[in-house]
């Protein structure tokens, strides 16, 4: 079966039967009765779709996820205005348990959604990174990155969630950053330590996900053990190519980058730094993107910032 309908055209009333990736599975209820929750891409976005009855307890178990589904159902608005797939059909039922397509060569392209540029992120992060003065550092950064950080998403949904996310999160987070340096007069920042520690600062998300069939799903580690653990644990394999107060520092600047909603404050000018840049990038991205999906002139609660938005005419 070919791919003959795309996200980005289902809207209110629209008939929908044609194949997406299965990025998330649940079940879920709402006022007593259960429904299955997923979640739908291909290359031109992603939308959630809801399968109610009797069906929707063992559609929820046996989903792939990360694989192709043959999907069927109706466009329909929501209370919060946003557009999803509603199904309570048999046939789609039947569809599902049917189990994943097998995709042609090359036909894969059609079911990855992600709106960065993976090959021009790459090029200018590592463009970056061959600033760093310091020859023991710049090794020490170069080391740690290797093709998990260029693939991964930073998010399962909030920012940057989607193939390539961890590279272009990290990247806006180190150009905040030195723009910052660039700006703020009187001064004595690390701008090495602000670049190693701005690019580093997620990598342990790197352990967090799995690359599944054609998409990312987060694991056990994602849900017992979070990407801060991971990352300093991580560095540390490299720990012999720095001195012991730069393995300090980036420890640091990784344990307390989520800043008084951290375990550890940052106590650095460095780490602030890498915070600020952080939160700028990680808010940003998730407020222009609800802001994407309010129509023009309305206000709502975005999903991503869990923040009211006016999508301003």
């Amino acid at each position: 079966m070919e791919k003959t309908q795309f996200v980005e055209n289902i809207s209110e009333s629209t008939l929908v039967d044609s194949l997406f990736l299965i990025k998330r599975a649940d079940l879920r209820s709402k006022r007593g009765e259960q429904f299955a929750h997923l979640t739908l891409a291909d290359r031109t976005g992603v939308i959630e779709a809801k399968f109610h009855g009797e069906k929707a307890e063992e559609i929820a178990r046996i989903i792939q996820v990360g694989r192709v589904y043959k999907i069927s159902g109706k466009g329909r608005i929501n209370q919060n205005g946003e557009i999803h797939v509603f199904s309570d059909s048999l046939e789609t039922a039947k569809d599902i348990f049917a189990g994943p397509v097998t995709l042609k060569p090359g036909q894969e392209t059609a079911f990855i959604y992600t709106p960065a540029d993976l090959n021009a992120n790459a090029l200018e992060i590592q463009k970056i990174i061959g600033t760093i003065k310091n020859g023991d550092l710049k090794l020490f950064v170069a080391c740690c990155l290797d093709g998990r950080f260029y693939g991964c998403p930073a998010a399962i949904r909030r920012h940057h969630e989607y193939t390539g996310g961890l590279c272009e999160h990290s990247l806006e987070t180190v150009k905040i950053a030195l723009s910052l340096v660039d700006i703020i007069p009187r001064t004595d920042i690390n701008r090495d330590m602000v670049i190693a520690g701005a690019v580093l600062h997620d990598i342990g998300k790197i352990f967090c996900f799995d690359k599944v069939g054609y998409g990312y799903v987060p694991n056990d580690t994602y849900n017992l053990i979070e990407h801060i653990t991971m990352g300093i644990m991580y560095i540390d394999e490299y720990k012999n190519l720095i001195s012991d107060d730069q393995l300090l520092q980036l420890r640091h600047i990784i344990q307390s980058h989520h800043g008084s909603y951290g375990d550890v404050i940052p106590l650095t000018v460095e780490a602030w730094l890498i915070h600020e840049a952080d939160s700028g990038s990680s808010l940003l991205r998730s407020v222009v993107d609800d802001l994407a999906e309010t129509p023009t002139g309305q206000k709502k609660k975005g999903l991503r910032s869990e923040k009211f938005l006016w999508h301003a005419v």
